[in-house]
């Protein structure tokens, strides 16, 4: 198992990192890379790109440690074991760039193996080491050309031998650069057949200020859980047809997303592990899913969901396509609050009875401020319809306009 990251992702990374150090007075790093990526607009056209990927790979993962935060993340969730201690550190041959710059090459050891020090505890080498994040100074290198002055260093780390029981099951751990806020999070290739392959997507310009990595980390972190929900058996994800027109697939899609959310933060709340949100901010975002509930029952789901030791991907997908599912699963029906009651919450995006399409404007009891002209024009197409079924603002316009007292 290793973690690679895309060339475009360091890329972009680094140079918005750098551009932010030197803003800040910071001129270091930034006069370090130029000294190392400035000689090769002297190369040949074609050895240029190969040559800036390692410049730009040499200080993602070594010289301002951006790919430590993606280690971190997957740490604190588990897919990757916890680092005890650095212990011994040796030469390793580096690859010289075109040109006379140097960095790390990007290979793997021939031998992907796990070997014992004196004391019989399991050190990394190999593809193992580039998992949980030695990358180009952790893991020796093999490349014909000569040795740079720039020394680097293959450092033999050990682990603790709890929780490893992800790390085993993953292939490779890719980190991708997304393109957009929409584009970013996490996904599991491969799940059925072959070893698990997780992507991560982020934005690279959250690498940029050293001041916002928390925010980093903490977005990692979360995306991460989710990567190992899917891995999980007890949680038992599996690729769910959701039936229905495309609005109301992209509603039952948003409360699944939202009531998975509020199940991985509130397992690191418990671990005091930061989140992107916090529980109030997830509850107003919830408030607004489910603000036609009773604030009462309203707040007892929400209590109940994050109280939650255990779900399934199955119980969490019936409970964001079936409101009753929700509420009989974390609130006790009372002569307040009855069955028939919740059969007339109007959620948002639910679909109006007359038209069909999902509305997030509703009129929940038209015959209270409707004329009952307009309630007659109603039933004669909808025999069926009761006020309290509620209806959208859009069918309740066009029936004032029907019945003339618009």
């Amino acid at each position: 198992m290793k973690v690679t990251y895309s060339p475009q992702l360091m890329e972009e990374s680094v140079f918005r990192h750098l551009n932010h150090l030197e803003r800040s007075g910071f001129r270091a790093e930034y006069d370090e890379f130029h000294s190392l990526a400035d000689p090769i607009y002297e190369l040949p056209e074609d050895d240029r790109e190969e040559a800036f990927e390692k410049v730009n790979e040499l200080f993602f993962r070594e010289k301002l440690l951006l790919g430590d935060h993606v280690l971190k993340a997957l740490e604190v969730c588990g897919l990757i074991p916890k680092r005890k201690r650095q212990d011994s550190r040796q030469p390793a041959a580096v690859a010289e760039l075109p040109g006379g710059a140097s960095s790390s090459g990007s290979g793997e050891s021939e031998e992907d193996s796990e070997t014992e020090n004196e004391e019989g505890q399991a050190v990394a080498t190999g593809e193992e080491a580039e998992a949980v994040g030695m990358n180009a100074e952790e893991a020796s290198l093999e490349d014909d050309t000569p040795a740079s002055n720039i020394e680097e260093v293959e450092r033999h780390v050990e682990y603790e031998d709890e929780g490893r029981q992800f790390e085993e099951k993953i292939k490779e751990i890719m980190v991708k650069r997304a393109i957009n806020k929409v584009d970013e999070g996490s996904n599991v290739l491969n799940r059925v057949s072959g070893l698990p392959v997780i992507e991560m997507r982020v934005l690279a310009s959250r690498f940029a200020n050293p001041e916002e990595h928390e925010e980093l980390e903490a977005f990692l972190i979360h995306e991460f859980m989710h990567a190992r929900d899917m891995m999980d058996p007890e949680f038992d994800y599996e690729d769910a047809f959701i039936p229905g027109n495309p609005s109301v697939k992209n509603l039952i899609t948003a409360r699944f997303r939202l009531l998975w959310n509020i199940y991985v933060d509130a397992r690191l709340a418990k671990k005091k592990i930061k989140s992107v949100m916090p529980k109030e901010a997830r509850y107003r975002e919830f408030d607004n899913y489910y603000r036609k509930i009773p604030e009462e029952q309203r707040r007892g789901i929400f209590e109940g969901l994050w109280n939650t030791e255990s779900v399934t991907h199955e119980e969490l997908l019936s409970m964001a396509t079936d409101l009753e599912t929700l509420i009989s699963k974390y609130i006790d029906y009372t002569e307040d609050f009855t069955p028939e009651d919740q059969e007339y919450i109007h959620l948002q995006g639910s679909p109006c009875p007359l038209c069909k399409f999902p509305t997030y404007n509703w009129v929940d009891d038209p015959a209270s401020v409707c004329d009952e002209m307009v309630i007659e024009a109603i039933q004669i197409d909808f025999p069926d319809w009761e006020s309290k079924d509620g209806a959208c603002d859009r069918c309740i316009e066009v029936y004032e306009l029907r019945a003339g007292t618009s």
